[in-house]
């Protein structure tokens, strides 16, 4: 994939024309003085000044170049250079700044004419912070917006909830780039992005009808250069992850100490090796032995260039990325290509060609799993174990029981490669029928081939034969892969209507889009193979018997057409209204519902720009207002019927001989249809003081009905339980977000901010019962009810320590072996026995508020940002710790532990077994998950002005830190733990921790 990028870009290179370069000068001022700091751009090519004291510019650009002058309130200008020049500019004062385009639906919208609640990100505020997935420029950037990270390694995925979770089901919004549909975004280099659109209501994602219950994510890549020469670009940058911080566990002496006592509270004889505390010290420090400095890389070139009725881009990205955990064992490597063309042959005629391809190689290590991710091992690992023993193999713990195993070990063993090959493409044509008329088609293709191979060799840390416990000892090794490729096509058409006639303005856009989809899978698997050696791993290269050997295969398919109309009226430039249907058809669906109707209306009113409306400071000033409904289809592709499954073996008989039979292990639902969301929005969008301040509000109502729902059904039914349409939930909230722009002289800055507030509650299950989700080794976590959030967390409520016999005996009976130094629970039915009925909600894992702001600071060719993030009002449930494990390692808290009366009221007294089942599920392990993040500090220096006589249009170098320091009260590694799905929300079993980053970075174009 490297030789074939690199390929591309030499074939495009040496088919450089350049131009003959020209230079303009001159002063740019309004009606009364000069301006400065002013801005002289040519965005396309990465290249730009800025005035000086006196209003005086000199750039030199390629001949036939488009040049746009800007500065903060005026109107922007743009000039085509094709001689030297001496070019002056009065800047016009603009009061409407809310006119820029922004991307919504099936086109674009100016912003006052946008009725809708749409959150906006520049590719400027991506650059911002080097990121790896697309997800992570959403962070903190829009309101309403909760992006959640559910690991710190390498190429995982993020979490993204628009307006709360709304469903049990699949909670990710629609991601559209530009306008395929697809399955996640981590093909995209985020370089190559040159705006991100969050349509939040159900009236800005209603074109998307039966898919955009969750919001829409539309992202637009960048376009070519219409400029008449070429330029090349490079970014690149370099960095080092650490480990922010290690938890606070015991050593070797105070684990020693706690584990005598645990013994002899016990009334077990305390182990030998065990007893002579004052020898230990401090020990082995497990995390450090895990955790290294690993780099991060990532390279950009992007070529840009065209003439009259012709324009392409073409960029090819390398990024590498290892992990702090297991450096190349957790490692990441993404290549992207993409080539976008733009060509007019004919006046009524536009074509478009766009097509990206990218390589993705995966190394993953076992994550947020209690009982086998590396991260639990080197929590729970004894300190007084070393890494290795004397001859240099991994050593082995002689105190902790069962499956906590030596965590380097345990890497050293781990061979997991996921590969991934992606094509996403589409062509376009528009033809303009009359001066009124258009019909716009665009033909897309989604493939990725995902290959996934997994090696688990022999191995054995025994000194003697099998002396090793049994975690540390593997006598049959296996190899085994799974291959999947995905084919998705999508054909958009449309026939589109504009007018604008005196007062009057309308667009009216009708089509169709259908959409089909196959997923081919197969795989397999072998044991007993001769070589213990990963690169001759394959499941033929085996000397086990054939019956060793599995396999499997299938296929998966699926289609989707639509109707689409919408009419968008403006009239006088200051009342607007949008009116949209779209009725959809689903194969996921059965004949009874196979098609769903949607519809959504939006209005506005700018109210500035009403003759009665008379304030000077205040810019522009809009009402907005929307209703609509919008679907969910996120569930199985047959889930409406019952599938027949093979290979169920049954006896019959008298000589009870075994037959292969098939069975249909769900029962059917003909009945099955959409969720539907439907969401009432009400907000304003303010400017003041020539747009230099600017505010944007909403409160909003989002119900989902109908929702797609497992209800338990009675075990004689011989089947489970089909998806019904039963429950119902609320989200409801508010959002604001804020800007503030100035300049003084040479000085400029950029305060902004954004802030959610979110209440999510399970308003019906329709007499269905509460669904339990979040296990962990001591039970289920989370619950999903009626009046609560979606997966609460659920369980006792303790209540201090026994301190004394007399309290026990007093209290609710807990357990007839429950002594003094025990947790007290809550008998919160008051019927005099701690069990089940005691449970209660606990927790919610889900925050009330999400918050980001960020500055931006520029003094001549300095500049500095910084960006923050938080959350409030969510809590962790905190599982990391292995308590069902004899002799593993402590939080150092438990040092506070109950010794005696008075001693403690929340560390019970320790001990190798738990009759109180003081380890169950409780508000003990619930611990505060807000934080606030400086996520990202920028220091920037560009060079541009200085090394014209090397013919470098543009040079930028910065230095950056990622994610420096949290403010939290959570105890474990990071409280941004994300999920598993919409049912397993904020546990954190061993989460793999973000990590902290400095690099350094730098922008050049030529």
């Amino acid at each position: 994939m490297k030789n074939f990028i690199s390929t591309i870009i030499l074939a495009f290179s040496a088919s450089f024309i350049f131009a003959q370069d020209v230079t303009i000068k001159g002063v740019i001022s309004d009606a009364d003085y000069p301006l400065i700091g002013a801005v002289v751009n040519v965005e396309a090519l990465g290249l730009g000044t800025t005035t000086d004291i006196d209003g005086s510019y000199e750039l030199t650009v390629p001949k036939g170049t488009e040049v746009e002058v800007s500065y903060l309130g005026y109107q922007s200008q743009t000039f085509v250079i094709e001689t030297d020049q001496v070019l002056d500019v009065l800047m016009v004062a603009d009061s409407q700044v809310l006119d820029e385009l922004v991307v919504v639906a099936y086109g674009n919208q100016k912003r006052s004419e946008i009725s809708g609640a749409v959150g906006t990100i520049t590719a400027d505020e991506i650059k911002e912070t080097p990121i790896l997935r697309m997800e992570q420029a959403l962070q903190g950037r829009s309101a309403g917006v909760t992006v959640t990270q559910n690991s710190g390694s390498p190429g995982s995925a993020l979490s993204v909830r628009i307006r709360g979770i709304g469903t049990l089901q699949d909670s990710n919004p629609l991601y559209v780039v530009d306008g395929v549909i697809v399955e996640g975004i981590d093909f995209l280099s985020p370089n190559d992005v040159a705006s991100v659109s969050v349509l939040k209501d159900a009236a800005s994602a209603a074109a998307y009808g039966a898919r955009a219950a969750n919001g829409v994510v539309l992202i637009t890549t960048k376009s070519g250069a219409k400029v008449s020469t070429s330029s090349i670009s490079y970014e690149g940058y370099y960095g080092v992850q650490s480990a922010q911080q290690e938890i606070d566990l015991l050593n070797a002496n105070e684990y020693a100490v706690i584990w005598n006592e645990a013994y002899i509270n016990s009334g077990i004889v305390p182990e030998t090796n065990l007893q002579n505390t004052n020898i230990f010290g401090e020990g082995n420090n497990w995390q450090s032995s895990l955790f290294e400095n690993a780099p991060m890389q990532n390279h950009q070139i992007t070529i840009n260039g065209g003439q009259d009725g012709f324009n392409y881009g073409l960029s090819g990205s390398l990024f590498e990325q290892q992990g702090i955990v297991g450096n190349e064992k957790s490692g990441y490597e993404r290549q992207t290509a993409r080539l976008i063309a733009d060509f007019k042959p004919k006046s009524y005629l536009k074509l478009n060609a766009n097509i990206g391809l990218t390589n993705i190689n995966n190394r993953g290590i076992i994550e947020n799993n209690q009982f086998a991710a590396p991260v639990v091992f080197a929590l729970n690992m004894d300190p007084l174990t070393p890494v290795t023993k004397p001859d240099g193999t991994f050593a082995y713990s002689d105190f902790v029981d069962t499956d906590i195993r030596n965590p380097l070990g345990a890497l050293a063993t781990t061979f997991d490669e996921t590969s991934a090959n992606r094509i996403v493409g589409s062509v376009g044509a528009v033809l303009d029928l009359t001066d009124h008329f258009s019909v716009r088609s665009t033909y897309s293709i989604d493939v990725n081939h995902l290959n996934q191979k997994f090696f688990i060799p022999t191995f054995n840390l025994s000194v003697d034969e099998f002396d090793a416990p049994v975690q540390e000892i593997n006598r049959i090794n296996t190899v085994g892969f799974n291959n999947n490729r995905f084919r998705n096509w999508q054909w958009d058409n449309f026939l589109l209507y504009n007018r604008e006639f005196e007062d009057h303005k309308l667009n009216v856009m009708v089509g169709t889009s259908a959409i089909e989809g196959s997923q081919y899978f197969n795989g397999g698997a072998n044991t007993d193979l001769p070589s213990n050696d990963p690169d001759d791993a394959f499941i033929g290269n085996t000397i086990a018997t054939i019956e060793s050997q599995s396999t499997y295969e299938g296929i998966n398919e699926s289609a989707f057409f639509s109707y689409i109309g919408q009419a968008q009226y403006t009239f006088l430039d200051r009342y607007n209204a949008v009116f949209t249907f779209r009725r959809d058809g689903s194969s996921k669906f059965g004949p009874n519902n196979r098609y769903g109707n949607f519809f959504a209306a939006s209005g506005s009113w700018n109210i500035d720009r009403e003759s009665f409306f008379n304030v000077d400071w205040v810019s522009s000033l809009k009402l907005r207002a929307s209703w609509g409904q919008n679907g969910n289809d996120r569930i199985g592709l047959y889930s409406f019927t019952s599938v027949v499954l093979g290979g169920q073996n049954y006896t019959f008989g008298t000589d009870q001989s075994i037959t292969n039979g098939s069975v249909a292990p769900t029962l059917a639902n003909p009945d099955l249809k959409w969720e539907t969301v439907t969401q009432t929005n009400v907000g304003v969008d303010a400017e003041f003081w020539e747009g230099r301040l600017s505010l944007v509000a909403d409160y909003y109502i989002k119900d989902t009905d109908d929702m797609l729902y497992l209800a338990p059904i009675l075990t004689v039914a011989g089947a489970a339980a089909p998806f019904q349409n039963i429950g119902k939930v609320r989200n409801s909230g508010f959002e604001f977000s804020s800007q503030y722009r100035n300049r003084i002289g040479e000085f400029t800055y950029d305060i902004g901010g954004n802030i959610s507030f979110v209440s999510n509650e399970v308003i019906d299950l329709a007499g269905g019962d509460p669904t339990i989700s979040g296990g962990i080794f001591g039970g289920a976590t989370s619950r999903t009810d009626v009046g609560h959030p979606i997966a609460s967390f659920y369980g006792y409520v303790t209540d201090g320590i026994f301190q004394d016999q007399s309290e026990v005996a007093e209290h609710a009976f807990q357990n007839e072996n429950t002594a003094p130094g025990d947790i007290r629970f809550a008998d919160l039915n008051m019927d005099g026995t701690i069990d089940e009925n005691d449970q209660t909600f606990i927790g919610n894992p889900t925050p009330d508020i999400t918050y980001g702001f960020n500055t931006r600071l520029g003094y001549g060719d300095f500049d500095l940002s910084l960006f923050f993030q938080g959350v409030q009002g969510n809590e962790v449930y905190n599982a990391w710790v292995r308590y069902d494990k004899i002799g593993g390692n402590r939080p150092a808290s438990i040092l506070d532990r109950w010794t005696g009366p008075g001693t403690s009221n929340f560390e019970p007294k320790v001990g190798v077994t738990d009759p109180n089942n003081n380890a169950r599920i409780s508000d003990r392990f619930i611990e505060d998950g807000s934080f606030l993040k400086l996520r990202n500090v920028q220091l920037g220096y560009n060079f541009s002005n200085l090394l014209d006589r090397w013919n470098i249009q543009k040079c930028r170098i910065y230095l950056s830190g990622q994610n420096l320091y949290t403010w939290t009260n959570y105890s474990g590694f990071d409280p941004e733990v994300g999920a598993t799905g919409s049912l397993d929300l904020g546990i954190d079993r061993g989460f793999y921790p973000a990590s902290r980053t400095i690099l350094g970075g730098v922008q050049l174009t030529f």
